[in-house]
């Protein structure tokens, strides 16, 4: 169920997954065969058959390739917004496990709870976590519980809430525990109750937000069980493919540095209104591969390029603010070389129509996009993520 968070919690949901999307930019880098990659606008039509990965839509999982699996329940990122995927596979391809909302009271996402008898306190529902296997087999993770990630080695993470139902108007606080399988016992890696979203691994490491009042954002790291300790004020960007650097975002949003995750020791430090073309803000739930960072940007996506010791802004790609009044969400290298990425666009309501979302595919190299078709946006069509970040 899209937008269940109401008062406070919807600046995660709907207000975290239109804001943060609000960037509206794509990528950059030097192309395969020696082309360079220029800032300048994108050019989209349709013609997007299929995305180029695994994704997940209602309560469907497609491979990419035409298939499609039937899941037991409604895929929802309600909990999180882009602040984590909403379903992610496990190193070895087996098992997706995905979030999903238990149903207690029926809720219009775009009306006030006020205008639909909601008051503090009344119950909504339970988010839960479901995995499934591949073979046909659906089955509950736990209750009360969202935003997972799989480490290498087959454990997962996972918030587990203090009291399972969601209610109006009150704050949905959990601890932060790891399975070493999916049918292991919970082991408590962050005790304090608090309202948390696990972002991901960074190898035996864990990665986790701490969102506070006013949706204030506080990177964690949690190295083992109980050893907790703060990284960075703000967001992720992305993770290093090796998971030793991670790129973050500060509470202005326009100053992005390299941090080296095992120390916390800042590598690199880049204001993006001084950069050139200078940008008025960058988003987080960008992507890194290789020596490059995509993520969302106020002009479009901005594409950085990293070093051991360095951090310039390289692209900046626009996109028409008539045809994507929010941008892009959560956009991803989409091949080996770099040269292709691919986003969610979500489209708000309007006089002519409901919410709806789609995938866009463009290529940094001849700035030129293909679109797939729109889905009700309450569907959460969003790519499957892989073990360590990528889809």
């Amino acid at each position: 169920m899209k937008g269940v968070f109401g008062a406070r919690i919807i600046a995660v949901a709907l207000a975290v997954a239109l804001v943060a999307a609000a960037a509206l930019a794509l990528f950059a880098v030097l192309g395969a065969n020696g082309a360079v990659a220029r800032t300048g606008p994108l050019t989209v039509h349709a013609g997007l058959e299929a995305p180029p990965s695994p994704f997940v839509r209602a309560n469907g999982l497609y491979d990419g390739k035409g298939g499609k699996a039937q899941l037991e329940a409604r895929i929802s990122g309600a909990m999180t917004g882009p602040l984590s995927p909403v379903a992610v596979k496990s190193g070895d391809g087996k098992l997706v496990v995905y979030n999903t909302w238990h149903e207690l009271r029926a809720v219009d996402g775009e009306r006030s709870f006020s205008a639909q008898g909601i008051g503090d306190g009344d119950v909504l529902g339970v988010p839960e976590l479901r995995v499934y296997d591949g073979s046909g087999h659906d089955e509950l993770l736990a209750r009360g519980a969202y935003s997972a990630a799989w480490r290498a080695d087959g454990a997962i993470a996972f918030v587990e809430a203090t009291q399972p139902e969601f209610r109006a108007g009150g704050n949905y606080e959990g601890r932060v525990v790891v399975r070493q399988s999916i049918r292991g016992r919970n082991v408590a890696w962050i005790k304090e109750p608090a309202h948390y979203v696990v972002y991901g691994w960074a190898g035996d490491r864990l990665l986790v937000y701490r969102v506070g009042l006013g949706e204030k954002l506080e990177l964690l790291v949690a190295d083992t069980p109980g050893r907790v300790r703060p990284l960075a004020d703000g967001s992720a960007i992305a993770l290093s493919p090796d998971a030793t650097r991670v790129a973050v975002l500060d509470q202005e949003a326009t100053n992005v540095r390299v941090l080296d995750v095992a120390t916390g020791r800042e590598l690199a430090w880049l204001d993006v209104t001084t950069a050139t073309p200078a940008l008025r803000w960058v988003s987080y739930s960008g992507s890194w591969a290789g020596d490059h960072i995509v993520t969302p940007a106020s002009a479009g996506l901005a594409v950085f390029h990293t070093g051991p010791s360095s951090l310039e802004l390289e692209q900046v790609l626009s996109l028409d603010r008539a045809q994507f009044p929010v941008g892009v969400q959560q956009p991803r290298f989409a091949d080996d070389d770099g040269n292709d990425i691919s986003a969610t666009v979500d489209i708000p309501p309007s006089a002519s129509g409901g919410a709806v979302s789609f995938f866009i595919k463009c290529d940094r190299i001849t700035r030129s996009c293909e679109r797939g078709a729109a889905a009700p946006a309450k569907d959460w069509l969003r790519p499957v993520e892989q073990e360590g970040g990528t889809p």
